[in-house]
């Protein structure tokens, strides 16, 4: 039962911090170096001030009138969100799991009453908690393509890399598919794109030297909770989806995370009483 299931059997306990006055060239390199999605910033207390995605780090870049402007004058505090959303570590994975869904965030940060940063809980940590109270009975959940997405924006191997970082930060993407003749021949991440930022003539830079062009996928017809084990072993956050060798849509981890669970609820709830279903 979810309501059950502690933070602190889950969350990430030391998680990778940086502090406000630190260079953004050292953040970017920690992200990079550690493949994470973000950083917690933090005092030298622990006290949480801030976080800093990669997704901010790429918007300071692109916005920097020479690229490698960033890389030397500006710091984390002048770039980080300093709202973050937050749970409290005594709250329980449901409550975790719903502001996760809700706000379309890759994790939280978990602090104490004094604001103390105490760990990190991801989606990924969720997704691992809920599939490891799935009860192996081989029932079958769902399709894929019962809730991927199925309008993705892709490019292709020929893409100027620019263009592309600035378009995934327009719509909020942190992955590009890149397809040539509509078959997936490889992705682009966010990452893979800070990790290029102290290159000048962005403009004459094109997209496939820094593509990634062996990566998993699933098709429409594979299992949702089989499809979100492989995700959760290989450490991925979202999978393209094909059908006939063709991109057709792709199916991420918070969509995952809100059907898996949603499965686990009902499978628990079939073993109670019709009064206390509303407490799992």
């Amino acid at each position: 039962m979810l309501h059950s299931v502690s933070l602190s059997d889950f969350m990430l306990r030391v998680p990778i911090t940086i502090h406000p006055e630190d260079a953004l060239s050292t953040a970017v390199t920690l992200i990079t170096d550690r493949k994470v999605s973000g950083l917690c910033v933090a005092d030298t207390n622990d006290v949480l001030l801030g976080v800093l995605s990669e997704m901010d780090c790429l918007l300071a870049a692109l916005n920097q009138n020479s690229s490698d402007g960033i890389l030397r004058n500006a710091i984390v505090s002048e770039i980080m969100s300093s709202k973050p959303i937050t749970i409290q570590h005594e709250e329980d994975l449901y409550t975790a799991i719903k502001k996760i869904t809700e706000h379309r965030i890759s994790g939280l940060c978990v602090v104490d009453q004094s604001g103390t940063l105490v760990g990190v809980l991801s989606e990924m940590d969720c997704l691992k908690a809920v599939l490891s109270a799935i009860y192996n009975d081989q029932r079958e959940t769902d399709k894929v393509c019962a809730h991927m997405t199925k309008e993705v924006e892709s490019c292709s191997p020929q893409s100027n890399l620019e263009n592309v970082a600035a378009d995934m930060l327009k719509k909020g993407r942190r992955r590009r598919p890149v397809v040539c003749n509509g078959s997936l021949v490889g992705q682009v991440t966010c990452r893979q794109i800070l990790s290029t930022i102290s290159l000048k003539n962005w403009e004459e830079v094109a997209l496939r030297p820094y593509m990634t062009d062996s990566i998993e996928y699933c098709t429409i017809n594979e299992d949702v909770v089989t499809v979100a084990r492989d995700m959760l072993t290989k450490g991925r956050r979202r999978r393209p989806v094909l059908s006939d060798e063709k991109l057709v849509g792709q199916i991420t981890c918070r969509q995952l995370l809100r059907v898996v669970s949603e499965f686990n609820r009902n499978q628990v709830a079939g073993n109670f009483d019709p009064l206390y279903r509303d407490l799992l």
